[in-house]
């Protein structure tokens, strides 16, 4: 009876097979998923810089970016862009609103924080979700956009006014936030800017805080009184840094701008102040 030649598998080396197999292609997903991320950001970055580009000036009167204060300026006065305060409040940009309206009726307004770099349309959607991971020009987009809370007053007339965006790892968006908290030297300047269609708001930072993602940060006050002012303080009394602003009043005006950290469930909150001279 003849043998049959050749050498028999040995199922150690099988498994070793298989084993650098799923090895290749688990490296071959992730790379994929690098790949697509990267390219993601980068045309999320292109999309906005394009828009800053064609919709947004700079007006060279950067001192007015600086933490001095500007006689009557910030004061809301009920009525659109007439008041002398509004006159005197000069951004370091302006805003094309009429034809970045064209673009996407839902802009609310423009955010410019001059220290960290930060320059983006404000979104509002008929719910949170929509802009979450969806561009200005509605495209789909992990960064999504910067987006008001849809049950906010789209007019930052509201106590207390939410601004959410993602914590990009490649600094885009908010991804540069906690910078504040971090490095004393973007707080040298603890202004920033909201620019609408009717006006020119400067707010002063006065809490940088972490809180749960459901954090008393997220109150919405459907009118202003005493209750209002003692939150303003509460928040206050959270911050992790001493920015220097004083006193609240049932007439205060508060932006909150809420971003993502490493535990999924809490966030990062810078809130500022209307600034009324």
């Amino acid at each position: 009876m003849s043998k049959r030649g050749g050498k028999k598998k040995n199922p150690g080396n099988v498994l070793l097979t298989i084993g650098i197999l799923a090895c290749l292609a688990v490296m071959a997903y992730a790379g994929y998923r690098l790949i697509t991320t990267l390219y993601a950001y980068r045309q999320g970055e292109k999309e906005y810089s394009r828009i800053a580009d064609a919709y947004t000036t700079d007006t060279g009167d950067h001192a007015a970016a600086g933490g001095e204060s500007l006689s009557g300026s910030g004061a809301y006065s009920g009525e659109s862009g007439s008041s002398e305060a509004d006159a005197a409040l000069k951004p370091p940009i302006q805003v094309d609103f009429d034809a970045l309206k064209k673009v996407n009726g839902d802009v609310v307004g423009w955010l410019y924080i001059p220290s960290l770099d930060i320059s983006y349309p404000v979104m509002q959607g008929e719910d949170d979700d929509y802009y979450l991971h969806r561009t200005t020009e509605r495209t789909y987009n992990f960064s999504g956009s910067i987006f008001m809370e849809a049950k906010n007053s789209g007019d930052f007339t509201d106590p207390n006014t939410i601004i959410y965006g993602h914590n990009m790892k490649n600094g885009s968006m908010f991804g540069t936030l906690s910078h504040l908290l971090t490095k004393e030297k973007y707080r040298e300047d603890s202004t920033f800017w909201i620019l609408t269609p009717e006006k020119n708001l400067r707010y002063r930072m006065f809490s940088l805080h972490e809180t749960d993602a459901v954090g008393s940060a997220y109150t919405l006050f459907e009118g202003t009184g005493q209750a209002f002012a003692d939150w303003a303080d509460q928040m206050k009394s959270q911050s992790a840094v001493d920015l220097g602003v004083q006193n609240f009043s049932e007439g205060s005006r508060i932006v909150t701008l809420s971003t993502c950290t490493a535990d999924s469930a809490s966030r990062f909150v810078v809130q500022a102040v209307l600034d009324q001279g």
